[in-house]
């Protein structure tokens, strides 16, 4: 048997180009990077002290998932302007509702008025309109008033982009250059960009589906690098997410679960796998149970009342996959963090 020649391996010094650097190279500039002891957090604080911690803050490039009517928008609203009140700009792309639509649902959390009785019977307290024969209490005036001044304090660092008649097309172009305006404006390193909601973006030219996610979610990958900002998409679960749970709920190929920092969903109860078992065994087909659920679980966010619901973080770089416990008022639109 012949003996490999050791000595004949190439020099070293062999001129390569992207020639590998070993660890230890990198290994002061590393420790620069890492906290004195002063940061509380890596990313965007929320406000939900079981969500900053499970997360170390928001950051990278985070999916939320959920059901159709689950409540994903508010979610996404009240992180949105949770961020705005700690300090970080924020952009919201709502691609689906229009601006007026936004404002109402912003307006019906911080007031604590119906987001119906904001649309009919508003303008006659908040945009100096003629009182007309329908109107609501003083107190919800009161409430109302106080409202309009918290978002006008909170909206100087809140922008919402829609898709209305005149506006700029929304593309990866024109939110990379919009992350870059606002760091600039606000001489802030961190932004928080909200997309609602992935699957109706613009992805530019694509072959197929599976080809148009990949386009979806190594652009916006792409683009929180580039800047730095926290990138937050909402997605919507799959037919699979009513009856299982879990990364593969989410709709989309496996990039979008794969290449994001952190994946979440909001569950209510009536979605978990085992309550789905129990309703397949009253003889409903799953269209019937699907649409049930949707009337049910929107019917309810809409209404009056409470509603338990869990935030279920699944993928996580920065701890271990968590679940913790949510109230949702679906008549104000607003998440309490339980116990």
């Amino acid at each position: 048997m012949t003996e490999k020649n050791f000595g004949e391996l190439p020099e070293a010094d062999i001129e390569i180009q992207g020639k590998p650097k070993p660890a230890s190279e990198f290994l002061n500039e590393y420790c620069k990077t890492l906290g004195n002891g002063t940061l509380e957090l890596i990313g965007i604080k929320t406000g939900f002290a079981k969500l900053d911690k499970a997360t170390l803050g928001l950051d990278g490039l985070i999916v939320l998932g959920g059901i159709a009517g689950a409540g994903k928008t508010s979610f996404a609203l009240h992180l949105a302007l949770e961020a705005c009140d700690f300090g970080t700009p924020t952009l919201f792309y709502s691609l689906e509702m229009p601006r007026r639509a936004i404002l109402t649902k912003i307006l019906n959390r911080l007031a604590k008025v119906g987001y119906s009785d904001i649309l009919l019977k508003g303008g006659q307290y908040l945009g100096g309109k003629e009182a007309g024969q329908y109107g609501i209490s003083k107190d919800q005036q009161a409430q109302l008033e106080a409202g309009k001044k918290l978002l006008e304090d909170i909206g100087k660092k809140f922008y919402i982009r829609s898709r209305e008649r005149g506006e700029v097309e929304i593309d990866f172009d024109t939110v990379e250059q919009e992350i870059n305006f606002l760091k600039a404006e606000h001489k802030s390193e961190r932004v928080f960009v909200i997309i609602d909601h992935l699957q109706v973006f613009n992805a530019g030219d694509y072959k197929d589906q599976i080809d148009k996610e990949g386009k979806l979610i190594t652009g916006f990958k792409g683009i929180s690098e580039r800047t730095g900002a926290t990138i937050l998409l909402i997605s919507q679960k799959n037919k699979a997410g009513f009856s299982s749970t879990g990364l593969q709920t989410i709709k989309g190929s496996v990039d979008i679960v794969y290449l994001a920092d952190v994946v979440m969903f909001l569950e209510s109860e009536s979605e978990k796998p085992k309550k789905w078992e129990k309703k397949k065994e009253s003889g409903q087909s799953e269209q019937d149970i699907e649409l049930t659920d949707r009337i049910s679980i929107t019917a309810h966010f809409g209404g009056r009342g409470a509603m338990p619901i869990d935030l279920v973080i699944d993928k996580n770089r920065y701890n271990a996959p968590t679940t913790i416990k949510l109230q949702f008022n679906g008549e104000f639109s607003e998440f309490t963090e339980m116990p």
